[in-house]
């Protein structure tokens, strides 16, 4: 049998090339398709643009599950210019395209993984809200300078949760984020919640949904629970291929 089919969302952005003309680009980390294909899934890499993305529907119907990959390079000047903007405000196309994804992967119960701007899509697009810039909420920051793989500050995880199971009661994670979930969507609760009270994890109360604020691909190495996050979502993408849902 074939491993099963990860699609990764993947951010394209218009750059200049070295020859001087303006194109579009795919970026995206290699470390979300890394994690997946060490879990046992087949990484899949789904452009966000209109003009070189399929149907959303098409997608989820090739697809064993959807990972909804961070934001794209947005030049930290955007947010000097465009002060308290909102996730859709940072890259319309993108979000629209992911939302649609969101909302027909939910609808057929097909697994859900979502990391730092796609835990926070995954929330607005079910029904969430999310709190908009943290610096105007008088809060510390929680865009870390130092590399991905060092952690800044621990999250708390909630008793009976599936984070809980593979990370324990408490876990230090790393930083990249201006906004955060302020309410988890319907049929989502809040699993884990930052030192000082933000929430950085939102659950699915059935089936397999996950959203995470921080990056746990840069940190299987320093705790075997993040491991666990991609191992048992590609677990989940297996039974979904298999025909027993997510």
């Amino acid at each position: 049998m074939r491993p099963p089919v990860i699609g990764i969302t993947v951010h394209v952005a218009e750059v200049m090339a070295k020859e001087g003309h303006p194109e579009w680009r795919f970026q995206v980390g290699a470390r979300y398709a890394e994690a997946v294909r060490e879990a046992g899934g087949l990484p899949l890499l789904v452009p966000t643009h209109a003009a070189a993305s399929a149907q959303a529907a098409d997608v989820i119907a090739a697809m064993d599950a959807v990972l909804l990959s961070g934001g794209g390079s947005i030049p930290s000047r955007y947010f000097l210019d465009h002060p308290d903007p909102s996730l859709r405000e940072t890259n319309p196309e993108r979000y629209d395209f992911e939302v649609e994804l969101v909302r027909l992967a939910w609808a057929n119960r097909t697994p859900l993984l979502g990391i730092c701007r796609g835990h926070q899509t995954i929330a607005e697009a079910l029904g969430g809200t999310i709190r908009r810039d943290l610096s105007r909420a008088g809060a510390k920051s929680h865009y870390q300078t130092e590399p991905p793989t060092v952690t800044t500050h621990t999250v708390a995880l909630t008793g009976g949760s599936a984070l809980a199971d593979w990370l324990g009661a408490e876990a230090a994670v790393n930083s990249f984020h201006r906004q955060v979930v302020d309410r988890p969507p319907p049929g989502w609760r809040t699993t884990a919640v930052s030192d000082d009270g933000w929430t950085e994890a939102i659950e699915a109360e059935e089936g397999f949904g996950l959203g995470v604020q921080f990056h746990p691909e840069w940190l299987s190495d320093r705790h075997p629970g993040f491991r666990r996050v991609f191992e048992e979502f590609v677990l989940a993408a297996k039974r979904y291929s298999g025909g027993a849902g997510g």
